[in-house]
């Protein structure tokens, strides 16, 4: 082992912002743009696409750079600590300090576990009142102690093989999602079915959350029960979810306007990010900025319920009101109309039976995976 600087083991580049205000150097952009952003709620290893593209000009106009596949992403402020691999040819904004491994001393695979192991603390390094950063000066002078890279393959070789499949698996549950769609299309929108136009209030229960006071700890340590917010919801990506980012207590959900949300309902964001959605595997609660829909199964089943939501966002989103930002309200979303097809429904849902259950395995393999990495990093990396 011997320890290096990071500077001295890889090549550290900062990026740029086009000016936001020339549509030229945005629009039909074909040069990928990550921001730390487009990182948040991220769960892939690699990146290659954010939500924005730049064009040449714009490239050209600012001091960003054109880094190639595989060099380590580190978000550099607001917030430190997110880390992505270069899945292509990109450039980021100035939220990030990248790497380029010189692949004699350092694998790239290495230092993005090395870096998201070891986050909070090169987090702890940063400075600024507004909101911490790091500047490349410093992530150039932090040290590493690294072995030859023959043996950092070796070190990480299991960790990589658990990405890949982690990956594989996801590519896995888009196509279920896909048939799983195409499924509820053939069932519920199909021109040679009837229907029944019902208001969701009559085969719906939608329930508002609220949040206990974070003042009160007892609210909140040894939670009982998953508290969903809208930035669980837009960053779960899947289906199903089997957890929130925080849980509360009974004590919290007994002294807030948080309710409990049976099993197999769907929970959907009602600002912010409007009509984004998960059907809950457990019981749960959430905050005011969601709604939760308890489907009457004798008429509409969950899986039913969220793609309806998926396919008529545009429709939820023109009722939301608001001037400081939108939100959706229980009255008004009551008086939406949902088809109804009772036959189809039980079809729907015995065709979709085994697809389900091989979707919510490949989430629970998945789930295993990123419990198993931060088991192995901790050996590797404590």
């Amino acid at each position: 082992m011997k320890k290096y600087r990071l500077e001295e083991v890889a090549e550290i580049y900062s990026g740029a912002t086009p000016l936001t205000k020339e549509k030229k150097y945005y629009e039909n952009g074909t040069i990928s743009w990550i921001t730390p952003k487009d990182l948040s709620g991220y769960n892939h290893k690699y990146i290659c696409e954010g939500q924005r593209n730049i064009t040449e000009e714009g490239f050209q106009s600012c001091a960003t750079y054109k880094l190639p596949e595989g060099t380590v992403l580190f978000s550099s402020r607001a917030p430190i600590g997110y880390v992505a691999l270069a899945g292509k040819e990109l450039c980021t904004n100035q939220g990030f300090k990248s790497f380029v491994c010189k692949e004699e001393l350092l694998y790239n695979h290495y230092l993005y576990y090395y870096l998201l192991f070891n986050r909070k603390k090169i987090e702890a390094l940063g400075n600024g009142s507004t909101f911490k950063e790091i500047s490349r000066k410093t992530i150039g002078k932090y040290e590493i102690e690294l072995p030859n890279v023959d043996e950092q393959k070796r070190i990480v070789d299991e960790l990589v093989s658990l990405d890949d499949k982690y990956e594989h698996n996801c590519e896995m549950m888009d196509n279920l999602q896909t048939l799983l769609e195409t499924l509820y299309i053939h069932y519920f929108e199909n021109e040679n079915c009837v229907y029944e136009y019902k208001t969701l209030s009559s085969i719906v229960e939608l329930v508002t959350g609220g949040t206990p006071s974070t003042k009160n700890e007892n609210y909140w340590n040894n939670g009982a029960y998953d508290w969903y917010t809208p930035s669980d919801v837009t960053s779960c990506n899947r289906i199903f979810s089997f957890s929130a980012g925080k849980k509360i207590s009974i004590l919290g959900l007994a002294n807030s306007g948080a309710k409990l949300i049976p099993k197999e309902s769907v929970i959907m964001s009602s600002r912010a990010t409007i009509g984004e959605c998960i059907i809950n595997i457990n019981e749960a609660t959430t905050n005011q900025g969601m709604l939760a829909l308890i489907p009457d199964k004798e008429n509409i089943c969950a899986l039913q319920l969220f793609f309806w939501i998926k396919r008529h966002k545009a429709l939820i989103e023109s009722i939301s009101n608001g001037s400081t930002f939108k939100e959706v309200y229980k009255k008004d979303m009551d008086k939406l109309k949902v088809v109804i097809n009772k036959e189809k429904m039980r079809e729907f849902m015995e065709e979709t039976k085994l697809i389900i259950e091989y979707y919510e395995s490949l989430m629970e393999e998945n789930h295993l995976i990123e419990q198993l990495k931060e088991k192995i990093m901790q050996m590797l990396f404590a």
